[in-house]
């Protein structure tokens, strides 16, 4: 596919990436140095110019399947759009917009926009789904089915072998060990801190998830978050609508007045250092069933979080900025949500993917790949040859494949594995 994308910073630079090893690339950006340092990691085009100005655009000759506006700019995103349609042909557009305020709008269907992504919404979004699943570490939806992927710690479980979990319809693929992930089978046991990967029906998954973890809370009644910036206001926009007890924890005066303008009484804002210990108790910020650290910065969530967990709080969602310290928070047993730009570029890719036969999704960290295909024809299908899991889900009951299998129209066949190669499940 042809693809331009507008904005050549960490969103708009690792989807070029990405995107470049299958697909025709242009990135649209003023910034000269950024778009060099492109070029001399990547095969893409570049395009040095005002992604407002028509000129900017008038040598590119091909149809467009995507136009993926990601500046850090709304406004230069949403002119760059109207700019783009009156001069290419183009198929499919992205917008990314970090102001949540133009959802009350009709802009979208006006300037004929495909899908808008909104970053800290996003974000913002996966924590509430963590209410859903107190114990879950993180929730993964997919196309086709209603069956979820959930990961959680193994914290003082009550089942202790794979083959307690009986169900037709619940079924675990693995589980990240002492900084390795292997898939398990139905003889295989479950240990004390394994991070286990379980996917199926979201009711029973449910009542495994309060047997293997035995430790974390079961409801959230007291959320603390740490952060009155974008991310932490839009966090706290989302759980007010749930019947809760939210505190922000912010030690700028100006942002903790502006987070109080913006959410009113349903929220207490507690002006502090986050160093100042005594001040914490004293809010009595320890009696809170989850943390949630919303900092841009990962090396400062962190800190948040391992106070927090000295201060007793059990429950903790630590915000990942940068997946080169998605390694370490998960080896200090904490549970991440995708930050705003992480979330924008997955959801992104997630877009483009729908209009393939072959649905990508990515888990532990991007370490490995998830394919998801739905069958039309009936055929045997026998397992690929390298390490992968198999899947077929069919009406309400999970099938792990082993041997042959007959597959029928309606099956739909997902495949984990950690090489990234689709070709065995292209060939079904």
């Amino acid at each position: 596919m042809n693809i331009l994308i507008a904005g050549a910073g960490k969103v708009g630079y690792n989807l070029a990436k990405i995107l470049s090893t299958n697909h025709n690339i242009i990135i649209v950006d003023k910034n000269e140095k950024a778009l060099n340092s492109i070029k001399e990691s990547i095969d893409v085009m570049t395009i040095q110019g005002d992604m407002r100005e028509a000129n900017t655009f008038l040598h590119i000759e091909d149809k467009m399947d995507f136009y993926i506006a990601v500046t850090n700019n709304d406004e230069i995103n949403l002119i760059s759009t109207i700019v783009v349609t009156d001069i290419l042909e183009t198929e499919n557009i992205i917008v990314r917009l970090t102001n949540t305020s133009y959802i009350a709008t009709n802009f979208q269907k006006k300037l004929d926009i495909n899908r808008v992504v909104f970053p800290y919404k996003l974000s913002a979004a996966a924590v509430a789904k963590l209410l859903e699943f107190p114990k879950a570490n993180n929730i993964k939806e997919f196309p086709f089915s209603q069956c979820v992927l959930i990961s959680v710690s193994v914290k003082n479980p009550q089942i202790t072998k794979i083959s307690e979990i009986g169900e037709d319809n619940v079924k675990i693929i693995g589980a990240e060990r002492n900084n390795e992930f292997i898939f398990l089978d139905e003889n295989d046991e479950i240990q004390e801190n394994d991070l286990l990967y379980v996917f199926g029906n979201k009711e029973k998954i449910k009542k495994y998830l309060n047997l293997i973890d035995t430790v974390s809370p079961e409801n959230i009644q007291n959320t603390l978050i740490y952060g009155a910036n974008e991310l932490g206001i839009e966090i706290a926009k989302i759980l007010s609508n749930f019947e809760m007890n939210i505190k922000i924890l912010e030690k700028d005066e100006e942002l903790a007045l502006k987070a109080s303008e913006i959410l009113g009484e349903k929220v207490s804002i507690i002006n502090s250092s986050y160093e100042d210990e005594e001040m914490l108790l004293n809010e009595g910020v320890q009696y809170s069933d989850i943390a949630i650290t919303a900092s841009v910065k990962d090396e400062s969530n962190i800190i948040k979080s391992l106070q927090a967990r000295k201060l007793g709080i059990k429950k903790i969602i630590t915000i990942n900025n940068n997946l080169n310290y998605y390694s370490l928070m998960h080896s200090l047993r904490l549970s991440t949500i995708r930050g705003p730009k992480i979330a924008a570029f997955y959801a992104i890719l997630e877009e483009i993917d729908s209009r393939l036969l072959v649905y990508e999704r990515f888990f532990l960290g991007a370490k490995g790949k998830i394919f998801i295909k739905q069958i039309y024809n009936e055929k045997i299908i026998t397992p690929p040859k390298e390490k992968a899991k198999i899947l077929i889900i069919r009406e309400e009951k999970i099938y792990i494949l082993k041997d042959s299998f007959e597959i029928k129209s309606g099956d739909i066949v997902m495949e984990f594995n950690f090489s990234g190669n689709k070709k065995w499940i292209e060939t079904l």
